[in-house]
């Protein structure tokens, strides 16, 4: 019995730590870094982006996930294409739990601890496909870098001022940031590579 007791106190102990790091990251990414705090796309979206993904580019060899969080998502699309993908996240936590998680993902994926933007601007590599979901402050920085990207799948935040080849319905609901509603769409966004 008192076995249990030391199970439930170390369970316990390892929970509030887990949640006590996650405010610090919350507090952290809102009050220093002035973004959006990790919010996880809609489950919904995230099930019709893989779909578009392997209808429409099953060849995609080098796919980039940008915001990538605990990297659930990255290491999904690595199990169901044949592409490697690498995953961008700037919060540490996230970054951490989603490196050891990684390990047990027995197909090609990475998670990359950076700032996305700086990993593009000092990247050589070229991505066939990248999924950014970031919200309408960071999404439009992303036309820097169309030369590096064949193909944008932007979730919810469109980029302003840029037609996006297909508009697909990402589900019910809707993403609230900054006082606005976004519906759940994707946004696809075919560049042409210099």
């Amino acid at each position: 019995m008192i076995y249990v007791i030391y199970f439930i106190a170390i369970a316990l102990c390892v929970f509030e730590f887990f949640v006590g790091l996650q405010f610090i990251e919350y507090c952290y990414c809102v009050f220093v870094k002035k973004q959006a705090p990790f919010v996880p796309s809609a489950k919904c979206s995230r099930q019709i982006t893989l779909c578009e993904i392997k209808k429409h580019y099953p060849n995609a060899k080098n796919v980039l996930e940008i915001g990538s969080g605990f990297g659930a998502f990255s290491r999904k699309i690595a199990r169901n294409t044949n592409a490697s993908v690498i995953g961008l996240e700037n919060m540490p936590w996230c970054a951490c739990i989603s490196k050891i998680l990684d390990i047990f993902c027995f197909k090609k994926v990475k998670t990359v601890f950076c700032d996305a933007f700086k990993y593009l601007e000092n990247t050589d590599k070229k991505f066939d496909l990248a999924i950014a979901y970031l919200g309408p402050k960071l999404t439009p920085k992303l036309l820097k870098y169309k030369n590096k990207i064949r193909v944008l799948i932007v979730l919810d935040f469109p980029l302003p001022d840029y037609k996006p080849t297909r508009t697909i319905y990402g589900g019910p609901g809707k993403t609230k940031m900054g006082g606005k509603e976004y519906p759940h769409k994707l946004y696809i966004y075919e560049f042409k590579r210099n």
